[in-house]
């Protein structure tokens, strides 16, 4: 199956806001969640509430990565969409 990344603008400058080291972080933990979206490390969960169909990931201690997923091309391609990174409190 297909993989896409993206990213919104807003994750973007989350990210750039971030340490050096965790946004090193983000990217080995990316390659774990590439690899298997449901990596016990990760610990991958659907959001609730107001961020109902959203996900989150963790990255390392309490910051998070928060993305949306899509299925097209008839179940051939995954669509992640990362739209926030932070603490747990900011990305609430």
């Amino acid at each position: 199956m297909k993989k896409i990344i993206q990213r919104t603008k807003g994750f973007e400058k989350a990210f750039l806001k971030l340490q050096k080291k965790w946004r090193a972080k983000f990217i080995k933990q990316l390659e774990l969640f590439l690899d298997d979206e449901f990596h016990p490390l990760l610990k991958t969960h659907e959001l609730k509430g107001d961020r109902k169909g959203e996900w989150s990931f963790s990255v390392a201690n309490d910051i998070r990565a928060i993305y949306r997923k899509e299925i097209a091309n008839g179940r051939t391609t995954i669509i992640f969409t990362f739209i926030d990174i932070g603490s747990h409190s900011k990305v609430d």
